[in-house]
């Protein structure tokens, strides 16, 4: 009998061992996450919908600019602003198109008239010999400007007072606020437009410089003139291109040098924001290269913010919102102080004006 008892002892033991370390086994299970809890076994398959694409605005547009090919020749200015003559420098139309020209060619403080001085030279250039040479190329219609002060300054520090300038004009541009019949383009030409487009392709194609002590600067700009539909206000507002100075910043003041009215500049890094570079290498010295660089930028948001400025210090004599000031005409090119020899070209220069679709 004790024999017995203490078998069935031995075998209840062994069972109890059993049971706590299958007890202990499907615990452990459980804590590493590995065994399946009870009840019904639930899969998520419910998808979280994704937000819906904003749609692409849809605009309609205008080119503000005629002729951007420079197929009609150009009209050169005086150093007085009088118009001296016509020139057409296309091969192809060696006696123009039989439309008026749209650009000018203006040459303030720069020597010799590039229209009663015009040295001989091949049908695509309009030259003095010496100061001033405009090239067009018709293999991209592009157009070089190229202003040599060395001789001009013979040896002379620059001054403040006169900068010889050598610019493309086109003023006024094709509208008038006051006609019925510009009524349905002038929305275009506002400054209350959805966009505002400046877009050329640009290069440098020589620079040279010799120091004098003085005043030494070259500035290639790009102006639009800002004008209330009721010819009250005025504004220059510039698009910086290059500056052997460097990079420059957000420009606000009066020109003292003739016109009496206010300027607005915008910084070259917003001219070159959707660019590869400009033409300042990074030691903010110019690059010379037949890489031509892209620029397009929308001036719409910085003309906003001219008018929120002018406002603030009461600069305009009626101009109260966007929709009161339009595009009445444009510049571009080369004005310098010091004795430089400098030539950059452009193409495809377009100003284009953006309405969003169902907003006209």
């Amino acid at each position: 009998m004790i024999h017995g008892t203490h078998g069935n002892n031995y075998n209840h033991l062994r069972l109890t061992r059993l049971f706590a370390a299958v007890t202990a086994a499907i615990s452990l299970l459980f804590a590493l996450g590995c065994a399946t809890p009870a009840g019904p076994v639930t899969t998520a398959t419910e998808v979280i919908p994704t937000a819906e694409p904003t749609p692409e605005k849809e605009y309609t547009s205008m080119q503000l600019f005629e002729d951007t090919e420079f197929r009609n020749g150009f009209t050169i200015m005086g150093q007085n602003t009088v118009k001296r003559g016509n020139v057409y420098i296309d091969p192809e139309k060696p006696e123009g198109t039989g439309e008026k020209p749209s650009w000018m060619i203006a040459q303030w403080n720069s020597g010799p008239c590039l229209y009663r001085d015009r040295a001989e030279s091949a049908q695509n250039i309009v030259t003095d010999g010496t100061i001033k040479t405009v090239t067009f190329d018709p293999s991209d219609r592009s157009i070089s400007l190229r202003l040599n002060t060395i001789p001009y300054y013979d040896g002379k520090p620059g001054t403040t007072e006169k900068w010889p300038h050598l610019l493309l004009e086109q003023s006024p541009l094709d509208i008038d606020p006051k006609k019925p019949d510009d009524a349905e383009k002038l929305p275009y030409y506002s400054c209350s437009v959805d966009k505002m487009v400046v877009t050329l392709d640009i290069r440098m194609n020589d620079y040279k410089f010799v120091y004098v002590d003085g005043v030494n600067a070259a500035q290639f700009l790009s102006y639009y003139y800002i004008k209330s539909k009721d010819n009250k206000d005025f504004i220059w507002f510039g698009v910086p291109l290059f500056d052997n100075r460097g990079e420059t910043g957000i420009y606000w003041a009066l020109d003292t040098a003739g016109s009496n009215q206010m300027i607005y500049s915008i910084a070259s890094t917003d001219t070159y924001k959707n660019s590869p570079h400009s033409l300042l290498n990074g030691a903010g010295e110019p690059i010379v290269s037949d890489e031509w660089i892209h620029v397009e930028v929308d001036i719409r948001p910085h003309i906003e913010a001219l008018l929120e400025l002018g406002l603030k210090e009461g600069k305009f004599k009626s101009a109260k919102t966007l929709n009161d000031l339009y595009i009445s005409g444009v510049n571009i090119g080369w004005e310098t102080i010091g004795s430089f020899d400098i030539d950059v070209q452009i193409r495809n220069f377009k100003l284009t004006g953006y309405i969003e679709k169902g907003a006209e």
